[in-house]
């Protein structure tokens, strides 16, 4: 397909998904904005990195809940539920790495989170899976649980009716079909601008796709004819999309 098919999706498809099962240590670290955050990266001195969005980083205990509302399940793996898994994995792999235990269990606390509010529940049980298969994996250098992993990596939202509007109409104007991901992605977008922006900004940004898909090709091309929204969405984001 000629690139220009992907002109008004290409934000979208950068977003990526939340990987999880890379070893804590010498990876970038993401704010989780543009492709999520990902708990098992950490700072290039080795340290995890700082969890955002308020997690607490007490102690790794079932049935913990974090200051925005996630909590581990107690109970899912052993007595401590996915993120004791997640550690316990990274200890018995590491164990010089024990006084690390509480951001290591904070940081998954984040992710599980992250995880639930942008790709939802189904999305969420899944990259549990992974962390329940780290509860028995053998000790490996990069990622383990390989194909729970795709399966994670792999899953989308469903998406709302803004989004599977906008992905048609790329099909309809440019003539070809979008990548079949092409909806989840763009609820992933919308989720995120809800998580960062607040419901405001992501009513205003499903308000401008709608406008957008309602367009003749010419201007959908064009990205014209939604300078109401584009406005209102700015206002409400603080930015365009």
């Amino acid at each position: 397909m000629e690139s220009s098919a992907y002109r008004s999706l290409a934000f979208l498809f950068s977003l990526g998904t939340l990987p999880i099962a890379c070893g804590p240590k010498g990876g970038d670290t993401t704010d989780g904005s543009t492709g999520g955050t990902d708990p098992t990266r950490g700072t290039t001195d080795g340290t995890p990195a700082t969890p955002t969005d308020g997690m607490s980083s007490g102690p790794a205990t079932a049935g913990a809940t974090d200051s925005a509302g996630a909590t581990d399940p107690g109970g899912t793996t052993g007595t401590g539920g996915p993120c004791q898994a997640y550690v316990d994995y990274f200890l018995r792999c590491d164990p010089e790495d024990a006084d690390l235990a509480d951001q290591f269990y904070a940081q998954c606390m984040t992710f599980r989170h992250q995880a639930e509010v942008l790709y939802g529940p189904t999305c969420l049980a899944l990259h549990d899976a992974v962390y329940e298969c780290m509860e028995t994996a053998e000790c490996q250098d990069g990622p383990v649980c390989g194909a729970e992993t795709e399966v994670a990596d792999a899953c989308l939202p469903e998406a709302g009716a803004s989004c599977i509007a906008f992905s048609a109409k790329e099909a309809e104007c440019y003539g070809e079909p979008v990548p079949a991901n092409a909806a989840g992605h763009c609820q992933v977008y919308v989720n995120s601008q809800v998580y960062y922006g607040g419901p405001a900004c992501g009513a205003a940004v499903e308000e401008y796709f709608a406008c957008l898909a309602d367009l003749p090709c010419p201007e959908f091309e064009m990205g014209s004819g939604c300078d109401v929204q584009e406005a209102e969405l700015v206002t409400a984001c603080g930015g365009g999309p």
